[in-house]
């Protein structure tokens, strides 16, 4: 049998192919692992973007909509800096004067709306988001008497 013995000096010394090709494995499972963390951060992120967006814009169209007087303009579209507004206003009851204390009977009439509200992004034929609210729409009927008076 020929079994040759290198002595312990004349060993080779440093990394052999077999190790390199390990550390090359390692190393791209490791990058590979961390590419995937980093794009599904940027897609979390991507998605939040979206989400704050379209609550910035709820948060517009309900401060719009507080400006609303269903009972004198029932529909329309309006444009509130890049967003266009949509809407249809559908009474849930007829119009009621206006009660209050100490006066009795006010100057208005007054119903209750449910109004559907579209909001549309530039140049987009669907909305982006639609929502649902109930607006009290008013209207002017009767002039203030003076105190006193007879009528």
């Amino acid at each position: 049998m020929n079994c040759r013995h290198f002595p312990p000096d004349a060993r080779q010394k440093g990394f052999g192919v077999l190790e390199a090709l390990v550390a090359l494995v390692l190393l791209s499972s490791v990058g590979l692992t961390l590419l995937a963390w980093i794009q599904q951060n940027l897609d979390t992120l991507q998605r939040l973007r979206g989400v704050y967006a379209e609550v910035d814009a709820r948060k517009s169209v309900l401060a719009w909509s507080r400006t609303l007087n269903p009972l004198e303009q029932p529909s329309g579209d309006v444009s509130i800096g890049t967003l266009r507004i949509a809407w249809k206003a559908t009474a849930t009851s007829g119009p009621v004067p206006q009660i209050g204390y100490p006066a009795g009977v006010g100057l208005h009439d007054l119903a209750l709306y449910d109004v559907s509200i579209s909001v549309f992004r530039p140049n987009e034929p669907d909305p982006w988001f639609s929502q649902t609210i109930v607006c009290v729409g008013h209207k002017k009927a009767r002039e203030l008497l003076a105190p006193f008076s007879r009528e």
